[in-house]
């Protein structure tokens, strides 16, 4: 079973469909629902902002399955220079980027203690992890579920359970599209090859991540060489 939270967004949309074949994928998305086009793909919704409702058992039967895949999309990002950054704003970010992670691992860390089998991928961005400007919300609560994924590598991988990250650069999708052309010009002559990332990149990587059980507690970066 591969579970993909924030399957809504720009870059789960669409590698939702891109994902192994044979496995039975659970899509967690909030607002706008997902188009499928993979008949194996069951879709559930639930609200992230809201940490006190949070609960996968109410949408997800776990019955006889013996190896859960978790991938970690849900995010939302604030664009706002430090002093702009509203408390409330940040709590926000935490909320969904960080605290919902949280929840969401520790309800699924018994099942897979028990199948002594598990893969958790948390998806960041390179300029989340850089620190770029007006980003403070995000990539403090970013940075927040990086930490995470090194103490529950350490704790957990007696287990077999892994947990990476996957760091991603600029894809045609999502918030780069919301870019206007100067921005997006600027970001192309910084990355080597001066062009955006291919979605089957992000599928090899998550294939060798499932696949590999001594790749642990580090990080991915598909961004090409910015």
């Amino acid at each position: 079973m591969i579970i993909i939270s924030g399957a809504n967004g720009g870059i789960g949309s669409k590698i939702i469909n891109f994902l192994p074949k044979g496995n039975k994928i659970i899509a967690i998305y909030f607002k706008n629902k997902p188009t499928i086009k993979n008949k194996n793909i069951k879709l559930a919704k639930i609200d992230f902002s809201k940490l006190n409702s949070i609960n996968i058992f109410k949408s997800i039967n776990f019955k006889n399955e013996k190896r859960i895949t978790f991938l970690n999309l849900a995010s939302i990002k604030i664009n706002k220079l430090s002093l702009s950054v509203s408390l409330n704003e940040l709590k926000k970010n935490f909320a969904v980027n960080s605290l919902s992670y949280f929840i969401i691992i520790k309800q699924l860390l018994p099942i897979m203690i028990k199948n002594k089998w598990g893969r958790i991928i948390n998806f960041s961005s390179t300029g989340g992890m850089r620190g770029d400007i007006g980003t403070l919300s995000y990539t403090s609560s970013k940075h927040s579920s990086l930490g995470m994924n090194k103490v529950f590598s350490k704790e957990y991988a007696k287990f077999n359970i892994t947990f990476n990250t996957i760091n991603l650069g600029s894809f045609k999708t999502g918030m780069y599209e919301k870019l206007n052309k100067k921005v997006q010009n600027k970001i192309l002559k910084e990355i080597p090859s001066g062009k955006t990332g291919k979605f089957y990149n992000i599928k090899n990587a998550i294939r060798f991540i499932i696949s590999s059980d001594y790749v642990n507690g580090t990080e991915i970066n598909i961004d090409g060489g910015i």
